[in-house]
Formats: C-alpha cells, sequence, structure tokens
C-alpha cells in the first residue's frame, strides 16, 4: 500500500516515519570525527565498512564548471534552485530521499556531498536526534484505558502480535497490548534496518561534520500527529489494509528501491500509486495527510533560508513530484529550477 512508501521515506519522506522509529535506535553505525569547517577537507569513520577513516575534500560549488546534462538517468534526485531576480545570492539544492540504509542509498555522489558539505544550512523533514524518544512513545501507546485488543478484536490483536514478532518487532507484551492502530502499522511496514542509521541521518552527521547548520522542517509531535489525528475507526481500517498486503511489501519495496537508485522520480510514483488503499476515501485521506498538507507547511518553513541562498534541502523523495509536489509548489513561487546530472 502505499503507506508503506511514504513509510519509507517519512522523516520523514516524507519516512518519513523510518525516522521516527529509528529515534530510538542504539547502534548507529557511523560515527563521525569533529573537524573545523575552514580545513580543507573533512574526515569521518565508516564502522559498517572496517572502520574506514575517509576523507573529503571541500570545494564551493559556485565557483566549478557546470556541464548541462540533459538525460540525468542514474543520478541523484537533486535540483539546484535560482532566484532568477536576485543574481548575487548563491544557488540552493533540493535532494530527494529514501530514509534507508540500503548500501547503495548511502553511497552519495560526489555532486551531491560537495554541495551539502559547502552549503550554510542543511534541512531536513525532521531534526534528527534523541529528544523525541519520549514524546514518539507517548503518542504510540493508549493511555486512556483503551487497549488495542479492544480495538481491534481478539482474532486481529492475535494476528497482528504474529505478524509483528515475525516482521523482527519483539515487542513486550504489555507494550505491544498498548499500542495505537497506526503504531502497530507503521512497525509493520517499517523497512528492515540492520545498520541502525539511514540516508538522512547519515546527511545531517556529515553536515554537522563540516559545520553546516542542521534544521527540521517538522517537528516530531507534528510527524506523529499526522497519524495520531485520524480517526481511531480509520487507524483500524489502515492496519488491516497493511495486514492485508504483508505478503506484497518486500516486492514493492524491491520496485521502489529501483527507481529510487535509477533517478526515476516517475517510476518511484507510479510504485507509489500502485500500492494505495483500496477504499478511495482512505486513499485521499492519507495522501493530503502524509503530503500536501505537508509540503505546503514545509514549503512555507523553508522559504526564509531559500531566500537567503545556500541553502540544502534533503526530504523525501515522494514530496517532491506531481502537482502539490515541492518541485512544482518551488516554480508557482517564482524560482528556477534545474535537475543536475551525474557527473555535473
Amino acid at each position: 500500500m502505499k503507506i508503506a512508501l511514504y513509510f519509507h521515506r517519512f522523516t520523514a519522506k516524507s519516512c518519513a516515519f523510518l525516522s521516527i522509529v529509528l529515534l530510538i535506535s542504539t547502534a548507529p553505525a557511523l560515527a563521525y570525527q569533529q573537524e573545523q569547517s575552514q580545513q580543507s577537507e573533512i574526515r569521518y569513520i565508516d564502522r559498517s565498512k572496517g572502520e574506514r577513516n575517509i576523507a573529503i575534500p571541500l570545494y564551493s560549488p559556485e565557483t566549478d564548471h557546470v556541464q548541462q546534462i540533459t538525460q540525468p538517468s542514474g543520478g541523484a534526485l537533486l535540483w539546484r534552485i535560482e532566484q532568477p531576480e536576485s543574481s548575487n545570492i548563491k544557488s540552493s539544492y533540493i535532494f530527494g530521499t529514501i530514509h534507508i540504509d540500503d548500501e547503495r542509498v548511502m553511497e552519495i555522489p560526489d555532486n551531491l556531498l560537495h554541495r551539502l558539505i559547502a552549503a550554510d544550512t542543511l534541512m531536513l523533514e525532521l531534526e534528527l536526534n534523541d529528544g523525541g524518544s519520549v514524546d514518539l512513545l507517548r503518542k504510540m501507546l493508549f493511555t486512556d484505558g483503551r487497549n488495542l485488543t479492544q480495538v481491534i478484536g481478539e482474532q486481529s490483536f492475535k494476528d497482528v502480535s504474529k505478524a509483528l514478532i515475525e516482521s523482527g518487532n519483539q515487542l513486550p507484551i504489555d507494550v505491544l497490548t498498548l499500542l495505537k492502530p497506526w503504531a502497530a502499522m507503521l512497525l509493520l511496514i517499517k523497512p528492515e534496518n540492520k545498520s541502525g542509521t539511514f540516508l538522512d541521518k547519515k546527511l545531517a552527521q556529515l553536515a554537522r561534520n563540516a559545520g553546516v547548520r542542521v534544521q527540521g522542517l517538522e517537528t516530531v509531535s507534528e510527524q506523529l500527529s499526522v497519524f495520531d489525528d485520524i480517526e481511531i475507526d480509520d487507524q483500524v481500517s489502515l492496519l488491516h489494509s497493511a495486514m492485508d498486503t504483508l505478503d506484497e511489501k518486500d516486492q514493492a519495496y524491491q520496485q521502489m528501491l529501483d527507481a529510487y537508485l535509477s533517478g526515476d522520480l516517475a517510476e518511484l510514483v507510479n510504485v507509489s500509486d500502485s500500492q494505495l488503499p483500496k477504499d478511495q476515501r482512505l486513499a485521499n485521506m492519507i495522501n493530503t495527510k502524509l503530503i500536501t498538507e505537508r509540503n505546503q507547511l514545509m514549503l512555507n518553513r523553508m522559504q526564509e533560508h531559500l531566500l537567503a541562498g545556500n541553502t540544502f534541502i534533503a526530504i523525501g523523495a515522494l514530496h517532491l513530484a506531481g502537482e502539490q509536489g515541492l518541485l512544482e509548489k518551488l516554480r508557482t513561487a517564482g524560482y528556477r529550477l534545474t535537475r543536475i546530472g551525474l557527473y555535473e
């Protein structure tokens, strides 16, 4: 279902709820050495690859020769943002992410990395730190005397519990019984994560290491409220829908990953659309809450930094596409956008 694909990238992509779940992760794969941003390079240790100490040269992309490439196939989902009437302001960039730890995704292209570490500000869907863990747990659990068995029925609870265990969610029974339907759904559809990190988190660590200011476009509470504000009956329907499509999850995930790695935003959207809930009302509601409303909020919050220039925005890829996507919204707001080619 489409929710599963949103979850992969919702803070998050838009992963946007994966990033929320990973707030409570305790085993990050990357540890970075602190260096001064004035130096000619930054270094970091990648523990997932044998403690390699990797040096990354710093330079300003504004002074680099730009070669126009009309076919960006295979390149990162990266666009330059310019203000036509303000040529003295440095360009900003917007990058479509996917909130997973696949090693191919985690290999950041040089043309993207150099622009990231030369920026003044990195804006993510969510500022990634541990401060939201308590809010996360409070929102996920019933605190009003209800429990999941009462809400979805005893047999459905047994089925959900079994599915959660089989998917690697080893929750204590006293926690599992208090999960809200939306929380159980998100835990069911989240992709496997072995490293404790993901692309957005790596970008944030690299940026901080280079002295780039990191800010979030949304708060943990705002992201959680997207689902927590849904009526309980609709939460239950979404949970049942997730259970009905669990067998399709791995295939949809692979299709989504292939589209992302090929740099094909249109195909990524097609895969997402093919996984829409069958209930059109629920599908429209999820699309409005997860995409349309959040896109407008994030556009409003990034405007000040875009006007200042030299801002790097990293956001779930599905937030970029379509008439209500951020690329179109930025164009409508008067910015000029150019896709960055693979070797540009």
